[in-house]
């Protein structure tokens, strides 16, 4: 695939031509940057949709995972939630749909696909007994969200410069606050499918560790920053600049897919440039094997396909869903259903009524139409041939998938990168007190037997 590239310099500041910027609405609305995290109360929360019952809702964990801090995305509108307000106090629609029947995950309507391959038979790569905790010294802080934070260590006494240089970002959660917002299933789910995927385009995990606090994951750092940043910079993504990172996604979905993984939180706040200008996909907190449906609700607002919202259960054809979201936010500037409360967003996605710009061509207006078919049925990716599907849309035309797999091809986006530890494409944040990561900074002493079997401790064993 030779994509033009000349409107997009090799720099960080990433100035688009001019007949770009003219062409852009300076009144749309553009998305505010926000993290996926729980949104959980002590209690049951009530979905947009009528839930399913209790006993159905337990074993999806009973919980309601959405943002924290929704991304309204309205004109003008810049809302933050704040951090001591109860999640109880969000407000949810309630929209009528179909209720589930009790045991209706377990009886799905078609018999659902075998995985081309089984994530249980590929070995994991995490490396045990070789590193700890006090090997690492913190250079800085990546970005926090509801209950975890990503910092920026290095093993202490490499260098930043060279082949040999030792960086990497460092996922650390508190243990009390992943319990009491029910999200034990999600954490440990996310650490035994990155223990086990390898592709290019998906962040590598190399080793989780846990002291009396926190549990910690040990990942590769991709100094580029997120895409949401360079989008923001560019104001929108020309055809053939989206295809590039389009097709990326589409490589790591089909990859994950082949698991039956889905990933259910495809946005540009998860996409990261490496130092080649190539995506990696992160953040894989709500990432799932799921042989047909599941019924969690998850993800941020504007990227939820119309089954999850309606509680109808939800597989693969999210990810589609979330991929045409993506193209037209890419090519837009801005997604296709936006507003400034979580219930006109639920509204517009279910309405299904998409404003196209002019500047859209034919063939990307179809695409992004085939994505966002209302019927996952009738989604493209979704439908007979599956992922093949996508690669032969004819908007895909000249694509060499192969190459663009094995990073042959150049990107549009270089981000330009001093050294290993480079942090000029994320938000310079404050350092964590140590008391917060005691793991780093000291060897802990094995608990006394009588608190090894403590609840909290007993959840997080494979750490």
């Amino acid at each position: 695939m030779d994509l033009p590239v000349h409107s997009f310099p090799r720099s960080a500041s990433l100035p688009i031509p001019s007949g770009d910027l003219r062409a852009t609405n300076l009144f749309q609305p553009v998305p505010i940057r926000r993290d996926s995290e729980a949104m959980l109360s002590e209690g049951p929360i009530t979905p947009p949709m009528s839930p399913k019952p209790q006993s159905e809702a337990n074993r999806e964990g009973g919980a309601i995972v959405v943002d924290v801090q929704p991304r309204f995305s309205g004109a003008g509108v810049q809302r933050e939630m704040s951090p001591d307000q109860p999640t109880s106090s969000v407000q949810t629609p309630m929209l009528s749909h179909r209720q589930p029947e009790s045991g209706e995950d377990e009886r799905p309507r078609t018999p659902p696909k075998p995985p081309l391959r089984l994530l249980e038979n590929e070995q994991s790569h995490l490396r045990k007994g070789t590193l700890r905790l006090t090997d690492f010294e913190v250079k800085g802080t990546l970005g926090t969200g509801t209950f975890a934070r990503v910092l920026l260590v290095r093993i202490r006494g490499t260098s930043t410069q060279g082949p040999s240089s030792q960086c990497f970002a460092l996922k650390v959660l508190r243990k009390t606050d992943i319990v009491r917002l029910r999200q034990v299933e999600h954490v440990n789910a996310e650490r035994y499918i990155l223990s086990r995927v390898h592709h290019p385009f998906i962040v590598d995990l190399f080793a989780t560790f846990q002291d009396s606090l926190n549990v910690y994951m040990l990942m590769s750092y991709v100094p580029g920053g997120e895409l949401f940043t360079h989008l923001r910079r560019a104001g929108r993504f020309t055809p053939d600049v989206t295809r590039f990172y389009l097709a990326t996604i589409i490589l790591a979905l089909k990859y994950l897919h082949s698991f039956n993984i889905i990933y259910r939180d495809l946005k540009p706040e998860n996409l990261l440039l490496d130092s080649r200008g190539y995506l990696r996909l992160t953040d894989f907190g709500f990432a799932k094997t799921v042989d047909d449906r599941t019924w969690t609700l998850c993800g941020t607002p504007e990227y939820l396909a119309p089954e999850i919202i309606q509680s109808d259960g939800h597989g693969k054809a999210a990810d589609w869903w979330a991929c045409g979201i993506l193209a037209y936010e890419m090519m837009v500037g801005y997604p296709p259903f936006f507003d400034e409360t979580q219930y006109g967003i639920y509204e517009k996605i279910l309405r299904g009524r998409i404003h196209w710009p002019r500047e859209i061509d034919p063939l990307s207006r179809d695409l992004v139409k085939a994505f966002l078919h209302p019927d996952r049925t009738k989604r493209l990716g979704n439908l007979i041939g599956g992922p093949q599907d996508v690669l032969d849309h004819p908007w895909f035309r000249g694509v060499d998938w192969e190459a663009l797999e094995r990073r042959e091809i150049r990107a549009p986006i270089v981000p330009h990168v001093s050294s290993s530890d480079d942090t000029r494409h994320y938000s310079h944040l404050p350092l964590p007190p140590q008391d917060e990561i005691p793991g780093l900074f000291r060897e802990e002493r094995p608990p006394p037997l009588s608190q090894r079997f403590e609840a909290i401790a007993y959840q997080f064993l494979e750490f």
